[in-house]
């Protein structure tokens, strides 16, 4: 039966990643948090994160170190590129963090893996009722809890407004628009700069994108039974878009690509002013808002009314997880109940993270929030009102696919491989590889 997704979230007024198997890692290692002579509990925390960035999460972890006398929390991060290596390192050195960061694609690696604590036996220590009971339903794995959302989020394309000013641009119409119009829209840009600036470049290897777009014809990127659910057919048809749209002018140079995910906004094209136009984790705008002073809009991906049904949706933007070997199973637990359901968690990070999926907890945020951060909320508001069909849980082996498109769409993008072929490619792989994970 298929579970929907609607995400109850007050509109307030004026609020991916290639991930790694854990192939080898030890099953229920001990955590690597401890406790000293005197009693004292340390919790280690990983979490991919830039310095402003971790030091947003250390303000929380502050405030909860205050209000629970005795735990210490200790934060680790690093850049995306590199976080999956570090923790599955850690996994098989027999030390996991006992709280961390994943996204939906790794839940169905981990948990076959026995790595991850079953959060319902600790619903002493988190308040599940005052969550939103779809979305965590979503992201549950055979009805158990391995996780909780850090928020609710979608993707979208973010657009510097300052540009489409300077050169007498109309922002589209998001909800109308097709892939013909984004085509146009993007070559327009180029064209009225005088190949100053570029009108956008997308990654069009990240699984949320192709999702989208499968979805819009009618199909899915994964069954609910975690099988591959998009046809040979579909994925022709997305890789002649990468063709067209680097060789017509739509994007910019294929070399200016962030694919590592490694740039600041500051570094990335769009924050440096190369191109007016990239996809983003919706979240993630007021970080683009900031370094553009303050010309940053979210518009929606293009095609939601042309094809079969609208292929976005609302989803979590990360999870906080606990390792199965935790050695406070409790306090990381209690952890993650504080990062979900006390407004205090949210001092510095706000909506980073995504739209508080407590109710009540995204109502007071609301009242905080800048309004980059306001639009973001809004954004999700809009696409949650519309209840449109849910993503299924990603399942075991998502993470290897997620790798395997990155590595096909680099192929298409630089004329290694023809689109027909990568798309006979990736359904054999992709295939094989959910088979062997499951």
């Amino acid at each position: 039966m298929k579970t929907t997704t609607t995400i109850r979230i007050a509109a307030v007024s004026s609020v991916a990643l290639a991930a790694t198997a854990i192939t080898g890692c030890a099953v229920n290692p001990a955590g690597s948090g401890g406790t000293d002579a005197d009693g004292e509990v340390t919790l280690t925390v990983m979490a991919w994160a830039n310095a402003e960035e971790a030091a947003n999460y250390e303000a929380a972890f502050d405030v909860f170190e205050e209000k629970n006398p005795g735990v210490t929390v200790s934060l680790e991060y690093s850049d995306v590129g590199s976080y999956f290596d570090k923790l599955n390192t850690k996994y098989a050195a027999g030390s996991p963090p006992d709280v961390m960061f994943l996204v939906g694609r790794n839940l169905g690696e981990y948990t076959a893996r026995d790595a991850l604590l079953n959060l319902d036996d600790y619903a002493e220590q988190i308040d599940f009722d005052a969550m939103d009971q779809s979305l965590l339903e979503a992201n549950r794995v055979n009805g158990n809890t391995y996780a909780v959302p850090t928020g609710a989020g979608a993707v979208g394309i973010a657009v510097n407004t300052a540009i489409l000013d300077e050169y007498g641009i109309a922002l589209p119409d998001d909800k109308t628009w097709t892939w013909d119009d984004f085509a146009e829209w993007s070559r327009s840009i180029t064209e009225a700069s005088g190949g100053e600036v570029y009108g956008s470049m997308l990654n069009m290897g990240w699984p949320p994108i192709v999702t989208t777009f499968a979805r819009q014809q009618g199909e899915d990127l994964y069954t609910q039974d975690g099988e591959l659910a998009v046809s040979e057919q579909t994925m022709q048809a997305w890789f002649e878009k990468v063709v067209d749209y680097n060789e017509s002018g739509v994007f910019a140079p294929a070399e200016l690509a962030d694919d590592t995910g490694a740039f600041s906004a500051e570094q990335s094209p769009l924050g440096s002013g190369k191109i007016a136009a990239t996809m983003v984790p919706a979240n993630q705008l007021s970080s683009y808002d900031e370094v553009l002073d303050g010309k940053a809009v979210l518009v929606r991906l293009p095609g939601e009314t042309e094809g079969e049904r609208p292929g976005m949706s609302v989803t979590p933007v990360l999870v906080w997880a606990a390792a199965a070997g935790s050695a406070h199973p409790e306090e990381a637990a209690s952890l993650i109940d504080f990062l979900t359901n006390d407004i205090d968690s949210y001092v510095g990070r706000e909506a980073f993270l995504g739209v508080p999926i407590n109710t009540e907890v995204a109502k007071e945020l609301g009242e905080t929030l800048g309004s980059a951060d306001q639009q973001f909320v809004e954004y999700v508001a809009d696409l949650s009102a519309e209840e449109n069909d849910p993503l299924y849980l990603e399942p075991a082996g998502a993470s290897v696919v997620s790798d395997l498109l990155a590595t096909i769409t680099t192929e298409v993008t630089f004329g290694r491989t023809s689109p027909a072929d990568a798309a006979k490619n990736f359904m054999t792989q992709a295939a094989d590889a959910l088979a062997q994970a499951g």
